[in-house]
């Protein structure tokens, strides 16, 4: 058997491509689709969150030490060894489990490889594909082989590799330079479309998919749609995951920071997923029943719809946070404020914030309110609008949308519903 080795060193791009990806377990090898597998971890058939985990691990093994197929292999027939097949019938041929070994780690260390890629190939004007598979090639895969165009020609939207199983196709940067060296004086024409190839379910662009709110909400509602126990461990799972989600969310605020130092006033229309909703919050939203912040006596209201777990965050709430007028004849404030914005990821998954709830007014959407304790007293609160169709974003999606960070007395928050939490 061949060893299915990556073709370079791994580096952090692609190391954080899979890291901040949320295990999800599986009954079907479809169950996710296209870019909502830049969002989310699988293994088709594989329900059990310790399975999961474990093949997980000897997958972020594989990409951080640049391991070859037999080493990943291995470890696989550890975990099989120990806690049983991984998913699928249990008579399945040895022949059969080996297949599906392949296909985890090379589906897994190509996507991932590919995704980080992408991180500095579209800085690049052009790129050129580079088909490199040498047993049972694919006669399109090397029709493609030299191809340049565009990095934003849409045809990458669909053939950016790998796109098919087995695929170890790649890709390079080409600037000005080198197409003259190629003796190019353009990009080609982009080919006409072939049925069938790339698959349906490889056609999408897994390093675009990863910075897709349009992936990461569609990832939310697949989660949402789980069995409730399944639901809950995703959603577990996305807690303990917290801290990767910064690496999209720091730069977003430090480019706002800076838009406002230098005296932009108005939003460009930026967004990034913050985090999932938590599954104990959604449990509590589901029973319609919270206690009133005030006075502690029982309340109960209509449950809301949420139709994905994702929580975003574009730039206009980044704006309405951190705007200098919020702060005038409030001492104080402005500081507070600009130090809480800075760790919201952390607020939508930490399991001692208070989270409170307010049903939809006139003209309002259903607003979550996640309240930390500062030292003076008072509360930082994230208020969050359930289930609202953003449309000023470059890419509108429907999610649990941040709407700004404020300062409040434990007295102004006496009129939500508290669903979680001590004062």
């Amino acid at each position: 058997m061949p060893d299915f080795r990556i073709a370079y060193r791994p580096f952090p791009q692609q190391q954080a491509y899979f890291r901040r990806k949320v295990s999800m377990p599986s009954a079907r090898w479809d169950d996710l689709m296209h870019g909502e597998h830049a969002h989310g971890f699988m293994a088709a058939g594989v329900a059990r969150m310790d399975v999961l985990e474990d093949i997980r691990q000897a997958v972020q093994d594989a990409i951080d030490r640049g391991e070859g197929f037999p080493a990943f292999q291995a470890r696989m027939r550890s975990i099989i060894a120990d806690k049983g097949w991984i998913g699928g019938a249990g008579d399945e041929s040895e022949a059969r489990r080996a297949w599906r070994m392949r296909m985890i780690y090379q589906t897994n260390l190509r996507t991932s490889y590919m995704a980080g890629r992408w991180e500095e190939l579209q800085k690049f004007p052009y790129l050129r594909y580079q088909h490199n598979t040498i047993n049972n090639p694919r006669h399109e895969h090397q029709a493609w082989d030299g191809l340049v165009l565009a990095s934003n020609d849409p045809w990458w939207d669909t053939h950016y590799p790998p796109n098919g199983w087995g695929c170890r196709c790649t890709v390079t940067g080409i600037g000005k330079g080198r197409m003259r060296v190629l003796g190019k004086d353009g990009p080609d024409a982009a080919p006409n479309p072939s049925e069938g190839d790339p698959p349906p379910e490889w056609a999408y662009h897994p390093g675009k998919a990863a910075r897709s709110l349009p992936a990461a909400e569609s990832f939310g509602r697949k989660v949402m749609a789980l069995p409730p126990e399944w639901r809950k461990a995703a959603l577990d799972d996305a807690q303990n995951r917290r801290v990767d989600w910064f690496g999209d969310f720091v730069p977003l605020v430090a480019q706002v920071r800076q838009e406002i130092a230098t005296g932009r006033t108005f939003a460009q229309g930026y967004a990034t997923p913050v985090g999932f909703v938590p599954s104990d919050i959604i449990g509590a939203l589901a029973t319609g029943a919270g206690e009133r912040a005030a006075s502690g006596a029982a309340v109960t209201f209509s449950p809301p719809t949420l139709s994905t777990a994702l929580v975003a965050l574009n730039d206009r709430a980044l704006y309405h946070s951190l705007r200098d007028h919020k702060a005038v004849g409030r001492p104080g404030i402005q500081a507070a404020i600009a130090r809480e914005v800075g760790t919201l990821p952390y607020w939508v998954s930490d399991p001692e914030t208070i989270v409170l709830y307010e049903p939809a007014r006139a003209q309002a959407t259903e607003m979550l309110v996640f309240a930390r304790a500062l030292a003076d007293g008072r509360y930082a609160t994230l208020h969050i609008d359930v289930g609202l169709k953003e449309g000023r974003t470059r890419e509108p999606v429907q999610a649990n949308w941040v709407r700004t960070v404020e300062i409040k007395t434990r007295q102004q928050l006496g009129g939500f519903i508290k669903l979680r939490g001590e004062w």
